[in-house]
């Protein structure tokens, strides 16, 4: 077996070798290809080979040739584009984007009955349902990839195939499931002599032995994935397979060699954007400190680790929103297509049985007065049971409407509390363990406890908006109207925010006349002030102002608020009001939110009966204002 492994390496590294080389003649022969199918081919080839080496470049290429392709109506180029791009996003942790270009690529695929091409984009759209967690459905595609690259000798995507298939049954805890389809894919590997594909094999192998605890058999494992990963240029498999390394030497409580090895992975992790890599390594470098009693350093990675860790999260909620949405539309298009196909065999199977019957009557009777009677009879039948249709059709529709909102809502609702909450008590764990083992001045503690204490104060203030909006979404929003003095309920929000304003230097003026009486929901109001007010401190710098005003409007009474803060684009404020696009923007501070304050605002404006408005100028501050119904 090892002489096996040492002669497949070394057949690595001479394909390597003329890979490069390959790679280096078709660059250069893409500089004298013009515009047509022959430059999208080329174009396709190069990405091909670049997508797991040289990421950015593989984009500009893959772009160009999705372009191209798309402008000369040469769908098969432009399906395999579209699939190099999908694959490239999902390294990128891009989900959303990679589930629309595979789902796109997939499509073309069907109409042109490419089965090899299918089975690729089947692994892709699979490998987006295994970050999801849903490892039966992923299990099940890569399976249909195996058999149809099997089937066309596609010895490349099988082997790729395979591996996933193990990695998906690893996720599920069935060891000797994963075991058997990762030696199944070494086999075909060293056989067919496929590139860098073993090398996942072997990691997963090693994966499979660090589980049991066999930190030994792992190491070698990883050892072969790593020299594969060299050999071909895989940066990926050498960032992955470094971190795993690290791991079985800080298991063995090797923390000299473990921080060596992780040091490798930083270094191939930040040259190659790889920032789950990343994140993962700090937080694994922070424990290894802290189990060597190095406390300072540990805090050191610790801060690290939590910082890439916000920035990840938020765009992860971002990706599941948009990849959650991308889905919801697909599958509500298929079943809209599903429910009018059913509909329509029903009618023709009811217009077929009206005309039986009419044939039947026309024969059973001679007299050509029956004859029409019961001809008209059964034409109105026609119409009266294709306009019942027609109603139950339309019940059937709304029904469904109204329950793909409740999901998408609790989707929804579950994603952003489940990362938004899991954030700020995960830095405090952190934070409490470091202070046990005294490697932490007062100073610090106090520093970094005022970081989380701001991020589970945000947390409380967002958990309440989304309540506010889940529940007007499921159960629909109840609006109590009554007459107030607009002043009285301005001045008590106002007082909630003079301590959050004071901290940041920032002046509130409520210019809000006295004596104007409103008729609305008096809750809903303070609702609304409090999430205008508070974007309106987040997003303003020290010594800003923030100014409360009122203005008019024949019967009704039009509030501003105003800021001198960083203020918003074009394109920003039209991302503003869309709850498919889940728009968040960190505060001058780095506060953060979830998105949802300024959606419930403004349902609850219109519920009033009022309109909300808003003008900003990046750099020059923000001015949002909504209308009430006067009550005098």
């Amino acid at each position: 077996m090892v002489c096996k492994i040492k002669l497949f390496v070394f057949i690595s590294f001479l394909s390597v070798t003329l890979l490069a080389q390959d790679l280096d003649s078709l660059v250069t022969m893409l500089e004298s290809a013009p515009p047509g199918e022959a430059r999208v081919d080329l174009l396709n080839r190069i990405v091909t080979q670049m997508r797991e080496r040289n990421i950015y470049d593989a984009v500009k290429y893959g772009t160009e040739a999705k372009d191209l392709s798309k402008k000369i109506d040469y769908l098969e180029g432009y399906s395999l584009a579209l699939e190099n791009l999908g694959w490239i996003y999902y390294r990128r942790g891009l989900y959303s984007d990679a589930f629309e270009l595979s789902q796109q690529a997939l499509k073309i695929t069907e109409t042109l009955g490419d089965s090899t091409a299918m089975a690729r984009c089947l692994n892709n759209v699979a490998a987006i349902n295994y970050e999801q967690s849903q490892y039966r459905d992923a299990v099940n595609r890569f399976n249909r990839a195996y058999q149809i690259s099997s089937r066309k000798d596609d010895i490349e995507t099988a082997v790729r195939s395979l591996n996933n298939i193990s990695f998906s049954y690893l996720a599920l805890k069935k060891i000797d499931s994963a075991k058997y389809y990762a030696l199944r894919a070494i086999e075909s590997s060293s056989i067919h002599r496929e590139g860098y594909l073993p090398a996942f094999s072997y990691r997963i192998l090693g994966d499979i032995e660090f589980e049991k605890g066999n930190l030994g058999t792992a190491l070698g494992y990883f050892t072969e994935s790593m020299k594969i990963g060299e050999a071909t240029e895989n940066y990926f498999i050498q960032a992955s397979t470094l971190h795993r390394i690290g791991k079985v030497y800080a298991r063995q409580k090797k923390f000299k060699t473990a921080l060596e090895t992780l040091n490798k992975n930083i270094q191939i992790a930040q040259k190659n954007g790889y920032a789950d890599e990343l994140e993962r390594t700090y937080k694994l470098i922070s424990e290894i400190n802290y189990s060597n009693n190095n406390a300072e350093l540990a805090l050191q990675y610790l801060t690290k680790h939590l910082a890439i860790h916000d920035s990840l999260m938020n765009q992860r909620n971002s990706e599941r929103m948009n990849l959650l949405s991308a889905q919801f539309e697909t599958e509500l298009k298929q079943s809209q297509i599903e429910l009018l196909t059913q509909n329509a065999k029903v009618r023709e199977e009811e217009i077929k049985r009206q005309k039986t019957l009419g044939y039947f009557y026309v024969g059973c009777f001679v007299l050509g007065t029956s004859i029409a009677v019961i001809l008209l009879y059964s034409n109105k039948k026609i119409k009266k049971i294709n306009f019942e249709l027609e109603v139950k059709t339309d019940q059937v529709k709304s029904q469904a409407a109204q329950l793909s909102n409740i999901n998408k809502t609790k989707d929804k609702l579950l994603s952003i509390i489940s990362h938004d909450i899991r954030s700020p008590l995960s830095s405090l764990r952190g934070v409490l363990n470091i202070s046990q083992a005294g490697g932490m001045s007062s100073q610090e503690f106090a520093q970094l406890t005022t970081q989380i204490r701001v991020q589970l104060d945000t947390v409380y203030d967002d958990l309440e908006n989304l309540l506010q909006w889940t529940q007007s979404q499921l159960q629909g929003l109840n609006v109590n109207p009554e007459v107030f003095d607009l002043k009285d309920c301005v001045d008590e929000v106002t007082f909630l925010f003079e301590s959050s304003a004071t901290a940041k230097k920032i002046k509130i003026f409520n210019h809000i006349d006295a004596n104007i009486r409103v008729n609305a929901d008096a809750n809903h109001v303070k609702l609304i002030l409090r999430n205008l007010l508070s974007n309106a401190i987040k997003f303003s710098s020290e010594n800003g102002e923030v100014i409360l005003s009122n203005t008019i409007i024949d019967r009704y009474v039009e509030i501003s608020v105003s800021d001198t803060g960083v203020g918003l684009n074009e394109d920003e404020i039209s991302r503003l009001f869309n709850p498919s696009v889940h728009f968040t923007k960190e505060g001058t501070e780095n506060e953060k939110g979830m998105g949802v304050g300024l959606l419930l605002t403004k349902e609850f404006v219109e519920k009033n009966g009022g309109t909300m408005t808003v003008t900003s100028e990046p750099n020059k501050g923000s001015r949002f204002s909504f209308t009430l119904r006067r009550a005098d």
